[in-house]
């Protein structure tokens, strides 16, 4: 069954009171004319203790009065949200409401309730509760039966009397029949307003037990992102500083065993040997502060990537004698992401040649291929048949997946990293 929705009780008490007061009006015209044309005229206003000035009058100004009020009604409708045309409309109608009291005498005052009806609709929720009982008070007060007795007011009872008994029972009964209704549609309302709010106040209640649980979740979920972040950090300046402090060492390691093999054959070359594996050391240290502080991009965001692949080289290749050849083409301008890469995979490749490959020739070449870079070392090393991947290794395999990329290691006639990087668009053009 569909609910009733309190705001469309409105439309009934609209057109009960319109009725109520055409109905009125009608007995006091109809009355008014049967009396002037039946010669009673005289006796009947005998017993009256007040009559309209002009019956005529009052039953066209009632008529407009009731307009007017549907007018405001229909313009109300026609306009969407609480806009101040919508206030001002229900100023109007409690403009015309007092018009229409003093018009009919408050014989009928039921409109008092339909224009509480629509104050309550338009309302904010904390005050429609008291402006109900305030409104029900002044509707009980403006009746012709409390005003009549300090003003003399015409009573449309009064003009039931002109009609013999049968007429007088069905007038009265329709009289008060509409009076009831409306009465009760407006009750009704008032029943329909508090469920309605009770209704609204559980759906709150349920939205917010929703919103903490959400909450509750979002934080859990924060949290997690932020362990998460916490160790994928750690993570990458772990691998920072294995691909910087291991390439220092194994520079300084081969520089050592270098000085220490012609240190009693050529003491000044050894001397020079080792002034340049304390550039390497100093370099490596610098290397370390600066990924621990996660500064790397930062600092050498000014140095291009050829510049930084042969600086690197010539560093290996002072501090351990080994011949490195690099090739490479034209680089095209890559981000901060592909460059950090590309260099990572020359370092570590380099580092593991002179380590444990123990290579006496090192042949580094770039080149660009099928919309992305082909990075290629390759060394005359022992190789690895049984090759596993280690720390280094797949780190390099995990950067490179990151952007797409991939790498293979190939362990024939010494050892071959061949890696594939694509090129975003931007990059490529």
């Amino acid at each position: 069954m569909r609910k009733l929705h309190p705001y469309s009780l409105r439309y009934a008490l609209l057109g009960i009171s319109t009725v109520s007061c055409l109905f009125i009006m009608s007995v006091i015209v109809l009355v008014s004319t049967l009396a002037c044309k039946s010669g009673q005229a005289e006796a009947f206003l005998a017993t009256l203790r007040r009559v309209p000035v002009s019956p005529y009058t009052a039953m066209r100004n009632t008529v407009g009065i009731c307009l007017l009020l549907f007018a405001t009604f229909v313009f109300r409708l026609s306009v969407r949200g609480r806009h101040f045309s919508v206030y001002a409309t229900l100023y109007i109608d409690a403009a015309a409401n007092l018009m229409l009291l003093r018009v009919m005498d408050c014989n009928y005052n039921g409109f008092i309730l339909w224009l509480l009806a629509n104050i309550v609709y338009y309302m904010k929720s904390s005050w429609k509760f008291l402006v109900m009982i305030a409104g029900t008070l002044i509707y009980m007060l403006c009746s012709n039966d409390i005003i009549g007795l300090y003003i003399p007011l015409f009573n449309v009872r009064e003009y039931f009397l002109f009609f013999d008994h049968t007429m007088q029972r069905k007038l009265f009964l329709l009289y008060y029949t509409l009076h009831d209704l409306n009465f009760t549609c407006f009750i009704i309302f008032c029943m329909a307003v508090i469920r309605h709010q009770k209704s609204a106040i559980e759906e709150i209640r349920s939205l917010y037990a929703r919103l903490k649980q959400a909450n509750a979740a979002l934080r859990e979920y924060a949290d997690i992102r932020e362990r998460m972040g916490e160790t994928r950090e750690r993570n990458r300046i772990a691998m920072e500083i294995h691909d910087t402090i291991g390439h220092a060492l194994t520079g300084i390691s081969v520089g050592v065993d270098t000085c220490l093999a012609i240190m009693d054959v050529n003491p000044a070359a050894a001397k020079t040997q080792l002034k340049v594996i304390s550039g390497v050391a100093k370099g490596g240290i610098a290397d370390i502060r600066r990924s621990v502080r996660t500064l790397q991009e930062e600092e050498d965001a000014g140095t291009s990537l050829d510049a930084k692949l042969r600086a690197l080289l010539d560093n290996a290749r002072q501090a351990t004698g080994i011949d490195i050849a690099f090739s490479c083409d034209a680089l095209p301008l890559c981000g901060a992401d592909e460059q950090k890469a590309v260099f990572r995979v020359v370092q570590e490749s380099v580092t593991n040649a002179i380590r444990h490959g123990m290579a006496t020739k090192i042949k580094v070449e770039i080149s660009q291929e099928a919309g992305g870079l082909l990075i290629i070392v390759a060394d005359n090393g022992t190789g690895c048949p049984d090759f596993v991947s280690g720390f280094g290794t797949t780190h390099m395999r995990e950067r490179l997946a990151m952007l797409g990329g991939s790498v293979e290691f190939i362990s024939q006639k010494g050892f071959t990293v061949r890696a594939v990087l694509p090129l975003r668009k931007g990059e490529q053009q």
